[in-house]
């Protein structure tokens, strides 16, 4: 039998425009991956998993891959991998990718997947409730990279307006 593989996508719309988004996108998740706290633009130190009264930090890897999965002008994809050094908390691979949705603004998708660590009984948590766990923790993520580039062009558009 094929081990399970959950998979979740969650996607946000940021008020930034694609041609600068992937830029910003990229020193967020560098920052990020040194865990170096930079004005509290990447606030990833207390980026967790965890339900309940259980938490645990994880660990962030950042990479990028040419991204495929769409004809037009080539750019990368956003590779994600995130640990909480504990069997309990699954590893998980994402992909993180930006498309046009106007003139101002970007559309981020975030695609994971995890496999449920514990067997069957992982597999039984992940379909009762570890797969919204799955889905809050990376809404939390992606919200957290779309405010990151909407203050980075608000600081860009305020310093041309000086």
């Amino acid at each position: 039998m094929a081990p399970y593989i959950s998979r979740v996508v969650v996607e946000r719309v940021a008020q930034c425009p694609f041609s600068v988004a992937h830029d910003y996108a990229e020193d967020f998740f560098r920052a990020a991956e040194r865990e170096v706290e930079v004005n509290a633009r990447v606030p990833l130190r207390d980026f967790v998993v965890g339900f309940g009264g259980v938490r645990r930090p994880v660990k962030l890897v950042f990479g990028l891959h040419p991204d495929d999965t769409e004809t037009g002008r080539i750019h990368d994809a956003m590779l994600l991998e995130w640990r909480a050094g504990t069997r309990v908390f699954p590893q998980f691979h994402g992909t993180l990718r930006l498309r046009i949705e106007t003139v101002d603004s970007t559309r981020l998708t975030l695609e994971g997947a995890y496999r449920p660590p514990l067997g069957l009984a992982g597999r039984a948590f992940d379909l009762l409730i570890g797969r919204r766990i799955a889905r809050a923790t990376m809404t939390d993520l992606i919200d957290r990279v779309a405010r990151a580039l909407e203050r980075r062009e608000d600081e860009y558009r305020a310093s041309m307006a000086t």
